[in-house]
């Protein structure tokens, strides 16, 4: 029973709302109906085409029907700047005709100047092959650094927000992309700045960027979730984030990593996942950037182009309990299972290396290299590695393995 005092939260239907020119199909104006107390919006089953992000504020919980539920994109129209663009203005100039339209939501990089230092609008108004712009360039842009603009954005964004839940999506790229390797700011969950979020039960599929990033802000699950043939990483942490679960994930042929630490993260883990056929690491970035006191922990790299997990140029990380599986596709033999460059006082225990393929290509099992040292290295299995673990800083210790 209800207790009389209780304030229940509305949920709104997007269905009510759908109207096939929103830019959201309808979505941004369901939220909106919500009151400032929040609620849940549900999206019913069916393809929602966005020609801009979905903001998701505080105090919201975005549902949809599993995998019935898709937010899409069209595909990727690239504009090539004519002239160079300064910090602070709002209009630019293409070289050709762009194939924008008004509404759509853009960014706006060089080869330079991206990530957080590229642009990110809403087309305004164009007049020939000019462009205009809902807000400044964060930063001036060259054409000699290949300037351009492309129609892509995250389908879910939220910044500086608190108690958020998204949960039971699928996020769909254009089909078969072989394109450019969008910044991190294009990820298909793009969440920076945020507390008390949990992202559960959502496929990413084909999208340009990376599939589900979250930047900086705490207390943050992802789990149950997964991200196939993404150009960038499937997972992305990162920008000091603290505090997160990762858990109960599947990353499979993604372009770069199929989960990657990014700089300044701590506190947080990657657990009980699988991550197969990624075109670099299973698991990369450990520890580096700054990144300390993480956990990775029972989790399955299999098949991948380079490392089962890289490790490098950090400290103080747990990497216990993980199969390193057939890894170093794409160059056999110079990748090992678990990559330690230059790291420090790191528990690296209870991992199993090995290679079931017909051709093995995965011939290191645990290898510490570089300014390597202070590194605890037990109970192992890495047989059948021709070099199994190798060990070069002075305090570190390799115990108890079996090779």
């Amino acid at each position: 029973m209800i207790e009389k005092s209780a304030v229940l939260h509305p949920e709104v239907n997007a269905a009510d709302h759908f109207d096939a020119q929103s830019k959201t199909c309808g979505i941004a104006e369901a939220i909106a109906a919500l009151p400032a107390s929040g609620g849940r919006v549900r999206l019913p089953a069916g393809t929602y085409l966005l020609r801009d992000s979905v903001y998701v504020p505080s105090r919201v919980s975005l549902v949809g029907d599993g995998p019935a539920t898709v937010l899409a994109i069209r595909p990727l129209q690239v504009a090539t700047l004519a002239q160079n663009v300064r910090k602070g203005q709002r209009v630019f100039e293409c070289r050709g005709k762009p194939r924008l339209q008004v509404g759509d939501g853009i960014g706006v990089k060089d080869d330079r100047r991206g990530g957080w230092h590229g642009t990110h609008g809403v087309v305004q108004k164009i007049e020939g092959k000019r462009v205009w712009l809902d807000g400044p360039f964060y930063m001036g842009l060259a054409t000699a650094d290949h300037a351009r603009a492309v129609n892509l954005f995250p389908a879910i964004y939220a910044l500086d927000e608190e108690d958020v839940e998204i949960r039971d999506l699928t996020l769909q790229g254009p089909d078969n992309y072989r394109g450019e390797w969008w910044d991190f700011t294009y990820a298909a969950m793009h969440l920076v700045e945020c507390r008390r979020v949990r992202i559960l039960n959502c496929t990413v599929k084909n999208w340009p960027s990376d599939g589900i990033g979250v930047q900086r802000g705490s207390d943050v699950q992802v789990a149950q979730c997964q991200a196939h043939s993404c150009r960038g990483h499937g997972f992305h942490p990162g920008t000091g984030l603290a505090r997160s679960v990762w858990s109960h994930n599947i990353g499979y042929k993604n372009g770069v990593d199929g989960f990657f630490f990014c700089a300044r993260v701590h506190h947080s883990t990657c657990s009980d996942s699988a991550f197969s056929e990624n075109g670099r690491h299973g698991i990369g970035g450990v520890a580096e950037g700054g990144d300390h006191h993480n956990i990775v922990d029972g989790n399955v790299c299999a098949h991948n182009g380079q490392c089962g997990i890289d490790a490098s140029r950090g400290t103080e990380q747990v990497i216990t309990g993980n199969v390193l599986l057939g890894n170093s596709r794409g160059e056999p033999g110079r990748f090992p299972g678990i990559r330690l460059r230059d790291l420090t006082h790191a528990i690296v225990q209870g991992n199993r290396c090995t290679d079931d393929g017909a051709r093995v290509t995965q011939t290191g099992g645990i290898i510490e290299s570089g300014a390597s040292d202070y590194n605890l290295i037990s109970g192992n299995l890495c047989a059948g590695m021709a070099e199994a673990v190798v060990v070069c800083g002075r305090h570190s210790r390799a115990e108890g393995n079996l090779v």
